[in-house]
């Protein structure tokens, strides 16, 4: 058993790496380390994940005791409670910039459609993994599965039109033909009638 005292977050993140099971993190303060609760809880789970723990002297978090369960859900409290209260400021920006006329929402993000084709059609023959498709398309997973989304509703859509185009020109094609028929027929009529009446003149 080993307790580490990183004085720094850099060196925790280096020391996480090296826990074993029964080891302890031991720091002054939770502000040396993470600044929001969002990065604490994740720094927490790494950290018992290992099965080790954690102990923030100036808080009085020590969570070898019966502490643990408590403290991660308060660190989930927390993280949520930071979550909402972003995305409130967020909206209220946007709404006040919506109304004094400056809100234009995101930008889209470009990407060329044919480096795009190429690398995705890598990805679904098993040539790629996603990480490695978003890695060169420099996309985030709810983007890139996006774009997949509305390339294949894309191409349902091409798929029904030429469909629909084809049916079309079959339809042209047949009443084109018709109307061909129609007209022969009433070419043969009429030099039936012609070759009748030359019959009955002779």
């Amino acid at each position: 058993m080993q307790t580490f005292t990183p004085g720094s977050r850099k060196e925790l993140l280096a020391q996480i790496e090296q826990l074993q099971e029964g080891d302890c993190i031991q720091i002054s303060c939770l502000a040396d380390v993470a600044g929001k609760a969002k990065e604490m809880l994740s720094l927490l789970q790494r950290i018992t994940d290992r099965g080790a723990d954690f102990i923030s002297l100036r808080e009085g978090i020590d969570t070898r005791g019966e502490q643990k369960a408590g403290f991660l859900v308060l660190c989930h409290a927390l993280a949520s409670l930071e979550h909402m209260e972003r995305r409130k400021k967020q909206q209220k920006g946007i709404d006040r910039a919506k109304e004094e006329g400056k809100y234009k929402g995101r930008k889209p993000i470009t990407v060329n459609d044919e480096l795009f084709e190429t690398v995705v059609e890598s990805w679904q023959n098993g040539q790629i993994t996603a990480r490695e498709a978003m890695a060169q398309l420099e996309l985030k997973p709810n983007t890139f599965y996006r774009r997949i989304k509305a390339r294949e509703a894309q191409k349902k859509k091409d798929y029904r039109k030429a469909g629909q185009e084809l049916r079309s020109e079959e339809k042209k094609a047949a009443r084109q033909t018709r109307h061909e028929l129609d007209a022969l027929k009433k070419q043969i009529r009429a030099e039936a009638r012609e070759m009748k009446k030359l019959t009955s003149d002779q």
